[in-house]
């Protein structure tokens, strides 16, 4: 991330105020502008309006989302040891090799296949991640990592500085829009991460769950030992390889199952709260 603080709303808009940022043109440019202009007054009128609304428009949507994805990692920041605490996936790990599969579980499902079939279902479960070795335990920061957005205003270029105050008006109005968007996209961002964080920390839970009742199974992990394991410009001594040679599934039998559909879906109750803490400070 930069040192620099991302602009503001106001300094984005009021940005050809400030000769550092944007690039002037040759005045032969200029000049040639504006006698295209006389030439094609109505069209060539209309295209710099839309110009200067594209730009600005983009301008404040890169400009919201790198201010917004600064607020979230600031908040983020300032919650790291909370968000230790509930995203805790280390306790979840298998022999402290394996990354349990993530479970999805939807609720009362409705499928109508044409006007003569119709499919109701109490529970649907589905493994949407299987395990995995891994020498680390998943963390909260592979989720919530939110790069520098780039942005950058040292691309401007003055042949669209607004002129006059229908076009400043155009530029404030369309950088504010775009602004708007620029924050959405990245509260979306935030959301979207946090939800599939959200669902592979429950998966988990609910996979060991599902192991305790005996409705799925254990991967099972092969391990060998080698003494000596020689290539023609290398040897390892004392060499251990594991292989997961068979990956969970699901208990087929119903007998295991009775008491799914009438029982509570899992649910992490701190999750909510973390993201009203987040959402509160941004």
């Amino acid at each position: 991330m930069s040192d620099l603080p991302p602009m503001s709303l106001q300094q984005v808009q009021n940005i050809f105020d400030d000769k550092s940022v944007a690039r002037t043109q040759a005045d032969s440019d200029s000049q040639s502008l504006v006698d295209d202009i006389k030439s094609k007054k109505n069209q060539a009128a209309s295209a710099r309006t839309q110009a200067i609304f594209d730009v600005a428009l983009s301008l404040g949507v890169k400009a919201g989302l790198a201010h917004q994805l600064n607020n979230i990692n600031n908040s983020i920041k300032k919650h790291e040891r909370d968000l230790d605490t509930v995203y805790d996936f280390s306790h979840l790990m298998i022999q402290d090799r394996v990354v349990p599969p993530v479970i999805s579980e939807a609720r009362d499902l409705y499928n109508q296949d044409g006007d003569f079939s119709l499919r109701l279902s109490g529970a649907f479960y589905k493994i949407v991640a299987q395990a995995k070795f891994s020498s680390v335990a998943p963390s909260w920061r592979d989720y919530l990592n939110f790069p520098d957005s780039g942005f950058n205003a040292s691309f401007l270029n003055t042949a669209l500085m607004p002129k006059n105050s229908e076009e400043k008006r155009i530029w404030s109005m369309a950088v504010d829009d775009g602004w708007k968007q620029g924050v959405e996209q990245a509260n979306l961002i935030l959301k979207q991460n946090m939800d599939r964080m959200n669902r592979d920390l429950s998966g988990m839970i609910l996979f060991h769950k599902f192991v305790l009742e005996g409705k799925i199974t254990m991967p099972v992990i092969a391990s060998a030992d080698l003494p000596v394991n020689l290539d023609v410009n290398a040897m390892s001594v004392d060499e251990t390889l594991l292989r997961i040679t068979s990956l969970p599934e699901f208990n087929s039998k119903i007998s295991t199952w009775k008491s799914t559909v009438s029982s509570q879906p899992l649910k992490y109750k701190n999750a909510a709260t973390i993201r009203s803490t987040l959402n509160k400070d941004m």
